[in-house]
């Protein structure tokens, strides 16, 4: 995925056309390079993302700790810090999802050489693979706690709660994986430190945040789970990056696949209801992912 360009621009220059030699494409590549404007290296663009999306996972407990004892009720919503940043981050999704996702899955849909809506059926798939995995999981819970009688939607609420996590868990290590491992085809063709810069700012607040809402489902779990599962695949994510071995195709195709979840999860976790939320601040996240995004387009086009 990317913030630095313009979608179309960056995912064409990435994907090598079905059949291409290797070579051709490499030699492309090198052609490109030598008449691109001065960026910042690939492997240390790669390094940095990984360093602040660990650094949130890692400390996404003790971060809503500090959020939560933070936040003076007393005072109006859009002076109330913790608020404000909460609405500022549902801002930033809502803006991702609708000026850079679905374009973005409009592209990937000419990469992947197969049946029209191709990107948009993977998307339409994973979502329907996601909600059928929660319903599974709602079942077992109602068949486990049957003999509860009226008191059963306790068990089955507590039950619930902890599949939805590992669900999104799960959703969010695949999402910020494919994020690292597709980021070296997309920032090899960025232009200028400007465009570099950019894309990493606003991708480690994007996933940064996104690690937030999943810790805050449940922060216990979360700071249990996080060195053991989130940290090795990133880890891996990125050294598989940095190597180049993965085909575009199967990223294209993987990150199709998960783009429906994301859209899902945005609109239902990060965007929170009126009460909680400042709207004067959620207006500014989306604001400033817009001014984002047309800057790194104009840095590009230079």
């Amino acid at each position: 995925m990317t913030v630095a360009l313009n979608a179309s621009t960056w995912l064409l220059a990435a994907a090598a056309p079905a059949g291409a030699p290797a070579s051709g494409y490499a030699d492309k590549a090198a052609k490109a390079a030598s008449h691109a404007a001065p960026t910042l290296p690939e492997e240390l663009g790669l390094a940095l993302l990984l360093l602040a999306v660990l650094a949130v996972v890692l400390r996404a407990r003790p971060i809503l700790e500090l959020l939560e004892h933070s936040d003076n009720r007393q005072q109006p919503k859009a002076l109330r810090w913790p608020t404000a940043l909460r609405s500022f981050s549902g801002g930033l999704a809502a803006a991702y999802v609708l000026l850079l996702l679905l374009p973005e899955l409009s592209v990937i849909n000419t990469e992947l050489h197969g049946p029209p809506a191709a990107a948009f059926s993977l998307a339409l798939l994973g979502l329907l693979m996601f909600k059928g995995i929660q319903h599974y999981c709602l079942q077992q819970a109602n068949a486990a706690n049957a003999a509860m009688g009226e008191w059963k939607f306790v068990g089955v609420k507590s039950a619930e709660k902890r599949s939805n996590f590992a669900i999104n868990l799960g959703v969010f290590t695949g999402y910020s994986a494919l994020v690292l491992l597709t980021m070296p085809f997309q920032f090899s063709h960025l232009s200028g430190w400007i465009s570099s810069l950019l894309y990493l700012v606003t991708f480690a607040l994007h996933l940064g945040f996104d690690a937030l809402a999943v810790c805050e489902e449940d922060e216990r779990r979360f700071a249990a789970l996080a060195p053991k599962l989130v940290v090795p695949v990133l880890v891996l994510a990125a050294v598989l990056a940095a190597a180049g071995t993965l085909p575009n195709v199967v990223l294209l195709g993987a990150f199709s696949l998960l783009g429906g979840i994301v859209i899902y999860n945005v609109f239902r976790v990060e965007l929170r209801k009126p009460e909680e939320t400042s709207f004067l601040w959620f207006l500014v996240g989306s604001l400033v992912f817009a001014l984002l995004n047309a800057f790194t387009l104009r840095a590009g086009a230079h």
